[in-house]
């Protein structure tokens, strides 16, 4: 009898791991892109440039919005937009003039120029308000565009974004940024800022997440999410202020609890490894283990995507250490999934 049932659970764990979906592999659909190089948000005389990757084939898709980090632009993630809208989402990719690769390189200083920009108050707070206004957009190009119209699902919204991007998708997700550290320093007083979460969005991505510390979040600043959140990270991806990444871990511990919150911490992952601009016009810094990274990112964000925007009960089964070991690889050959 006992070795009946070790073979039952045997067979149960090789039949789990030979039918399992291969969610870092494109989808069916084949993609068109659109650029849209003048939006102005008339609330604020501010320029937001999107990119749109979206389905060729009829039919209603779920709208991602993705946020770059700082000193990126909106092919900063090109392969992880293309890779979700081939998998049936339309995906709006945003350029924050304040803090794009335009900003980066105005002068010879780029260490001085990324500092300025993510201690930009006008920029720490606007780029939440950029991704409220693609909505929007969604929203007009849904009723009026040509090609768009029709194809959005604007009742089921993710946005995703990687470092700057991750603190804007967070924000929206309904943590409070810090004021502290903003600058100008006189026009933004100190504590909690305002609630800027948008009501819209169903599920927010945060790629290389902050932790507490200078200058987006304090302690007090996780406890008002209330947007599931899945958070990527890894045990070399610092954070600003020569903060190590294990604070980015750490800060998990404060994230209120909401039942669909998950944290996955990724061994040997670096901080640019979470960026991917092939197929994109603009190419960024090479990383060293960012072949192996964007498997699971592509895996786990499609499958997180699914859950909340496609009722996909599915693909919950797979965001778990042994499911996301079916992704591991030569460097990244560990991973630890923390729910809450």
């Amino acid at each position: 009898m006992k070795k009946l049932i070790q073979l039952f659970i045997f067979c149960m764990i090789t039949n789990l791991v030979f039918s399992q979906i291969d969610y870092s592999k494109n989808g069916k659909f084949d993609v068109n892109l659109l650029a849209f190089n003048n939006n102005i948000d008339l609330n604020r005389s501010r320029n937001v440039p999107i990119k749109v990757h979206f389905p060729k084939e009829k039919g209603v898709y779920p709208l991602i919005i993705i946020s770059h980090g700082a000193g990126g632009d909106w092919d900063t993630h090109f392969a992880l937009a293309h890779h979700l809208a081939t998998h049936g989402f339309i995906v709006f990719c945003l350029e924050h003039i304040g803090s794009n690769t335009k900003m980066l390189k105005r002068s010879i200083r780029i260490f001085k120029n990324l500092n300025d920009m993510i201690h930009d108050g006008d920029e720490v707070l606007g780029r939440p308000k950029d991704v409220s206004y693609a909505i929007n957009q969604a929203i007009i190009w849904n009723q009026s565009n040509e090609t768009l119209k029709g194809k959005i699902d604007t009742e089921n919204i993710g946005v995703l974004g990687h470092s700057f991007g991750a603190y804007t998708s967070m924000v929206i997700a309904g943590m409070k940024p810090a004021l502290d550290w903003l600058e100008p320093r006189t026009n933004f007083g100190k504590g909690l800022g305002a609630d800027m979460k948008d009501k819209r969005v169903k599920a927010c991505i945060a790629l290389s997440p902050q932790g507490v510390g200078e200058p987006f979040f304090v302690k007090e600043s996780f406890s008002t999410l209330s947007t599931p959140l899945l958070g990527i990270s890894g045990t070399e991806d610092k954070q600003q202020g020569g903060l190590p990444p294990v604070n980015r871990y750490n800060a998990f511990d404060y994230w209120s609890s909401n039942g669909n919150n998950i944290f996955v911490w990724l061994s040997n992952a670096h901080h640019l490894d979470f960026t991917d601009s092939e197929g994109g016009e603009t190419h960024g810094i090479n990383s060293k283990n960012r072949e192996e990274v964007e498997k699971v990112v592509r895996a786990s964000t499609l499958m997180y995507l699914n859950i909340h925007l496609k009722n996909d009960n599915t693909a919950s089964n797979y965001i778990t250490n042994d499911g996301l070991k079916f992704y591991l690889g030569k460097a990244i050959n560990n991973v630890e999934v923390r729910r809450k």
